[in-house]
Protein backbone atom coordinates (compact mmCIF):
# COMPACT_ATOMS: atom_id res chain seq x y z
CA UNK A 1 0.00 0.00 0.00
CA UNK A 2 1.87 3.25 -1.02
CA UNK A 3 -0.55 5.66 0.42
CA UNK A 4 0.25 6.65 4.20
CA UNK A 5 -3.57 8.11 4.51
CA UNK A 6 -6.68 6.80 3.40
CA UNK A 7 -9.39 9.16 3.44
CA UNK A 8 -13.29 9.69 2.78
CA UNK A 9 -15.75 11.88 2.64
CA UNK A 10 -19.35 10.32 4.40
CA UNK A 11 -22.86 10.68 2.52
CA UNK A 12 -22.76 9.80 -0.95
CA UNK A 13 -19.48 8.27 -0.56
CA UNK A 14 -18.28 5.80 2.52
CA UNK A 15 -22.25 5.90 3.58
CA UNK A 16 -24.65 3.69 1.44
CA UNK A 17 -27.98 5.77 0.78
CA UNK A 18 -29.37 4.39 3.59
CA UNK A 19 -26.95 6.00 6.02
CA UNK A 20 -25.07 2.90 6.87
CA UNK A 21 -21.70 1.43 6.41
CA UNK A 22 -21.41 -1.49 4.62
CA UNK A 23 -19.74 -4.75 5.93
CA UNK A 24 -17.25 -4.65 2.95
CA UNK A 25 -16.31 -0.94 3.42
CA UNK A 26 -15.86 -1.85 7.38
CA UNK A 27 -13.52 -4.90 5.98
CA UNK A 28 -11.60 -2.17 3.96
CA UNK A 29 -11.17 0.34 6.50
CA UNK A 30 -9.17 -2.87 8.62
CA UNK A 31 -7.38 -3.86 5.63
CA UNK A 32 -5.76 -0.03 5.43
CA UNK A 33 -4.88 -0.32 9.23
CA UNK A 34 -2.92 -3.85 8.45
CA UNK A 35 -1.16 -1.90 6.02
CA UNK A 36 -0.50 1.12 8.47
CA UNK A 37 -2.69 3.22 7.25
CA UNK A 38 -3.93 6.43 8.57
CA UNK A 39 -7.88 6.30 8.19
CA UNK A 40 -9.71 9.52 8.07
CA UNK A 41 -13.19 10.84 7.54
CA UNK A 42 -13.94 14.21 6.50
CA UNK A 43 -17.55 15.33 6.45
CA UNK A 44 -19.36 18.44 6.34
CA UNK A 45 -21.48 16.69 9.59
CA UNK A 46 -20.85 17.78 13.08
CA UNK A 47 -19.69 15.37 15.38
CA UNK A 48 -23.21 14.20 16.55
CA UNK A 49 -24.57 13.47 13.63
CA UNK A 50 -21.46 11.10 12.31
CA UNK A 51 -22.03 8.95 15.97
CA UNK A 52 -25.77 8.54 15.16
CA UNK A 53 -24.69 6.79 11.98
CA UNK A 54 -21.50 4.73 12.61
CA UNK A 55 -19.23 3.93 15.71
CA UNK A 56 -16.70 6.79 14.96
CA UNK A 57 -14.31 3.85 16.35
CA UNK A 58 -13.34 3.07 13.07
CA UNK A 59 -11.61 5.80 12.36
CA UNK A 60 -8.13 7.60 13.73
CA UNK A 61 -9.49 10.86 12.92
CA UNK A 62 -12.14 13.21 11.76
CA UNK A 63 -12.22 16.10 10.10
CA UNK A 64 -16.35 17.12 10.57
CA UNK A 65 -17.96 20.56 9.19
CA UNK A 66 -16.24 20.68 6.17
CA UNK A 67 -12.88 21.35 7.59
CA UNK A 68 -13.48 23.76 10.43
CA UNK A 69 -12.47 20.93 12.77
CA UNK A 70 -10.20 18.34 13.81
CA UNK A 71 -11.19 15.26 16.28
CA UNK A 72 -8.61 12.83 17.53
CA UNK A 73 -11.16 9.61 17.92
CA UNK A 74 -8.26 7.93 20.12
CA UNK A 75 -7.49 10.52 22.27
CA UNK A 76 -11.28 11.87 22.42
CA UNK A 77 -10.13 15.55 21.85
CA UNK A 78 -10.53 17.91 19.49
CA UNK A 79 -8.99 21.60 17.65
CA UNK A 80 -10.91 24.09 16.07
CA UNK A 81 -9.39 24.92 12.43
CA UNK A 82 -11.49 28.12 12.37
CA UNK A 83 -14.78 28.85 12.85
CA UNK A 84 -17.18 32.09 12.28
CA UNK A 85 -17.26 35.44 13.28
CA UNK A 86 -20.25 35.97 15.51
CA UNK A 87 -21.27 39.02 14.12
CA UNK A 88 -20.76 38.06 10.29
CA UNK A 89 -23.69 35.48 11.45
CA UNK A 90 -26.07 37.71 12.69
CA UNK A 91 -25.64 40.08 9.68
CA UNK A 92 -26.42 37.33 7.70
CA UNK A 93 -29.06 36.04 9.13
CA UNK A 94 -30.83 39.25 9.48
CA UNK A 95 -30.33 39.36 5.25
CA UNK A 96 -31.39 36.55 3.86
CA UNK A 97 -33.51 34.84 7.16
CA UNK A 98 -37.08 36.48 5.29
CA UNK A 99 -36.25 35.12 1.94
CA UNK A 100 -34.70 31.82 2.74
CA UNK A 101 -36.60 28.92 3.55
CA UNK A 102 -34.46 28.31 6.73
CA UNK A 103 -30.89 28.44 8.14
CA UNK A 104 -28.96 26.08 10.02
CA UNK A 105 -26.19 27.25 12.39
CA UNK A 106 -23.41 23.86 13.00
CA UNK A 107 -21.23 23.23 16.06
CA UNK A 108 -19.07 20.68 16.64
CA UNK A 109 -21.72 18.57 18.28
CA UNK A 110 -25.38 20.53 17.42
CA UNK A 111 -27.36 21.98 14.31
CA UNK A 112 -29.55 24.47 15.22
CA UNK A 113 -32.61 24.95 12.64
CA UNK A 114 -33.66 28.44 12.55
CA UNK A 115 -37.35 28.92 10.66
CA UNK A 116 -37.44 25.32 9.94
CA UNK A 117 -39.68 22.25 11.08
CA UNK A 118 -37.90 19.27 11.75
CA UNK A 119 -39.19 15.99 10.81
CA UNK A 120 -37.57 14.20 12.85
CA UNK A 121 -36.40 14.93 16.27
CA UNK A 122 -33.13 14.73 17.56
CA UNK A 123 -30.95 15.23 21.16
CA UNK A 124 -28.64 17.18 18.66
CA UNK A 125 -30.56 18.84 15.92
CA UNK A 126 -32.92 21.40 17.78
CA UNK A 127 -35.07 24.16 16.64
CA UNK A 128 -35.17 27.72 17.47
CA UNK A 129 -36.86 30.87 16.54
CA UNK A 130 -33.66 33.21 16.26
CA UNK A 131 -30.06 33.17 16.27
CA UNK A 132 -30.06 34.83 20.10
CA UNK A 133 -30.86 31.38 21.58
CA UNK A 134 -27.53 29.81 19.99
CA UNK A 135 -24.58 30.52 22.73
CA UNK A 136 -21.49 28.22 21.04
CA UNK A 137 -19.23 28.89 18.38
CA UNK A 138 -20.37 28.48 14.91
CA UNK A 139 -17.76 26.71 12.45
CA UNK A 140 -20.99 26.52 9.37
CA UNK A 141 -24.20 27.65 8.33
CA UNK A 142 -26.45 26.30 5.77
CA UNK A 143 -28.95 28.61 3.66
CA UNK A 144 -31.70 27.05 2.14
CA UNK A 145 -33.58 28.87 -0.71
CA UNK A 146 -37.38 27.94 -2.09
CA UNK A 147 -35.36 27.16 -5.77
CA UNK A 148 -31.79 26.65 -6.68
CA UNK A 149 -31.91 30.26 -8.63
CA UNK A 150 -32.43 31.38 -4.82
CA UNK A 151 -29.60 29.69 -3.84
CA UNK A 152 -27.26 30.78 -6.73
CA UNK A 153 -28.70 34.54 -5.68
CA UNK A 154 -28.04 34.10 -2.05
CA UNK A 155 -24.35 32.96 -2.43
CA UNK A 156 -23.81 35.90 -5.48
CA UNK A 157 -24.61 38.15 -2.66
CA UNK A 158 -22.87 36.96 0.04
CA UNK A 159 -19.49 36.41 -1.73
CA UNK A 160 -19.91 40.27 -2.83
CA UNK A 161 -20.24 41.39 0.74
CA UNK A 162 -17.77 38.64 2.91
CA UNK A 163 -15.23 37.98 0.05
CA UNK A 164 -13.19 36.53 3.32
CA UNK A 165 -15.65 34.01 3.43
CA UNK A 166 -15.51 30.33 1.93
CA UNK A 167 -19.04 29.57 0.65
CA UNK A 168 -20.00 26.64 -1.87
CA UNK A 169 -23.38 25.52 -3.33
CA UNK A 170 -23.89 21.70 -2.09
CA UNK A 171 -26.13 18.79 -2.73
CA UNK A 172 -26.98 15.59 -1.79
CA UNK A 173 -25.53 13.27 -4.64
CA UNK A 174 -27.21 9.85 -3.26
CA UNK A 175 -30.66 11.45 -3.41
CA UNK A 176 -32.98 11.29 -5.98
CA UNK A 177 -33.57 15.58 -5.51
CA UNK A 178 -31.34 18.06 -7.26
CA UNK A 179 -31.92 20.90 -4.05
CA UNK A 180 -29.15 22.87 -3.41
CA UNK A 181 -28.17 25.11 -0.48
CA UNK A 182 -24.91 27.73 0.26
CA UNK A 183 -22.58 26.16 2.91
CA UNK A 184 -20.50 29.13 4.34
CA UNK A 185 -17.47 28.32 6.73
CA UNK A 186 -14.57 30.65 7.58
CA UNK A 187 -12.54 31.77 5.21
CA UNK A 188 -9.24 30.04 4.13
CA UNK A 189 -10.73 26.99 5.55
CA UNK A 190 -12.03 24.03 3.93
CA UNK A 191 -11.82 20.78 4.00
CA UNK A 192 -8.35 20.35 2.17
CA UNK A 193 -6.74 22.69 4.18
CA UNK A 194 -7.67 20.95 7.26
CA UNK A 195 -6.51 17.44 6.56
CA UNK A 196 -3.20 19.44 5.26
CA UNK A 197 -2.61 20.78 9.14
CA UNK A 198 -3.53 16.88 9.79
CA UNK A 199 -1.13 15.27 7.37
CA UNK A 200 1.73 17.47 8.55
CA UNK A 201 0.78 17.18 12.31
CA UNK A 202 1.19 13.30 11.87
CA UNK A 203 4.36 13.65 9.90
CA UNK A 204 2.91 12.92 6.07
CA UNK A 205 2.28 15.27 2.58
CA UNK A 206 -0.73 15.42 0.64
CA UNK A 207 0.74 13.40 -1.77
CA UNK A 208 0.96 10.17 1.04
CA UNK A 209 -3.14 10.54 0.94
CA UNK A 210 -5.41 8.34 -1.07
CA UNK A 211 -9.02 10.68 -0.98
CA UNK A 212 -12.85 9.62 -1.54
CA UNK A 213 -15.35 12.44 -2.81
CA UNK A 214 -18.58 12.81 -4.51
CA UNK A 215 -19.92 16.73 -4.15
CA UNK A 216 -18.53 20.05 -4.43
CA UNK A 217 -17.09 20.43 -0.83
CA UNK A 218 -14.27 17.63 -1.89
CA UNK A 219 -12.78 19.18 -4.86
CA UNK A 220 -9.85 20.86 -3.12
CA UNK A 221 -9.16 17.66 -1.76
CA UNK A 222 -9.69 15.57 -5.12
CA UNK A 223 -7.20 17.89 -6.46
CA UNK A 224 -4.28 18.43 -4.21
CA UNK A 225 -4.26 14.58 -2.76
CA UNK A 226 -1.71 11.82 -4.02
CA UNK A 227 -4.75 10.31 -5.72
CA UNK A 228 -8.40 11.39 -5.59
CA UNK A 229 -11.14 9.42 -6.28
CA UNK A 230 -14.70 10.15 -7.39
CA UNK A 231 -17.40 7.95 -6.75
CA UNK A 232 -19.39 6.71 -9.41
CA UNK A 233 -22.42 8.91 -8.12
CA UNK A 234 -20.12 11.74 -8.23
CA UNK A 235 -21.14 15.15 -9.94
CA UNK A 236 -19.41 15.57 -12.80
CA UNK A 237 -17.30 18.54 -11.88
CA UNK A 238 -15.54 15.89 -8.74
CA UNK A 239 -15.00 13.17 -11.64
CA UNK A 240 -13.20 15.97 -14.11
CA UNK A 241 -11.10 17.03 -11.55
CA UNK A 242 -10.24 13.38 -10.09
CA UNK A 243 -7.20 10.92 -11.01
CA UNK A 244 -9.84 8.38 -11.59
CA UNK A 245 -13.92 7.11 -10.69
CA UNK A 246 -14.90 4.45 -9.05
CA UNK A 247 -18.25 2.36 -8.29
CA UNK A 248 -21.24 4.51 -6.55
CA UNK A 249 -21.59 4.41 -2.74
CA UNK A 250 -24.14 1.84 -2.83
CA UNK A 251 -21.76 -0.79 -4.86
CA UNK A 252 -18.72 -0.25 -2.38
CA UNK A 253 -16.83 2.44 -4.31
CA UNK A 254 -14.94 2.88 -1.58
CA UNK A 255 -13.88 -0.76 -0.82
CA UNK A 256 -13.74 -1.78 -4.44
CA UNK A 257 -10.92 0.53 -4.97
CA UNK A 258 -8.99 0.28 -1.97
CA UNK A 259 -8.71 -3.37 -2.87
CA UNK A 260 -7.69 -2.47 -6.13
CA UNK A 261 -4.88 -0.11 -4.69
CA UNK A 262 -3.78 -3.08 -2.49
CA UNK A 263 -3.70 -5.88 -5.44
CA UNK A 264 -1.50 -3.35 -7.37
Amino acid sequence: MKYKVVATDFDGTFLLSNKTISGRNREAVEKCKRYGCIFVGITARNLSSIKAVCDIGIFDYLIINNGTYIYNVKEESGEYVAYLDRQIVEEITNSFIDESTGIDYCSVNKYYSNKTKLAKQRPFHLEINNFGQVDERIARINIYGKTNEDVYRFKKAIDEKYPELNTITMMDTDLSSDRRWVAINPGNCNKAIALKKLTADVGCKMQDVLYFGDATNDIEIITQAGCGIAMGNAIDEVKAAANDVTLSNDEDGVAYYIDKVIDE
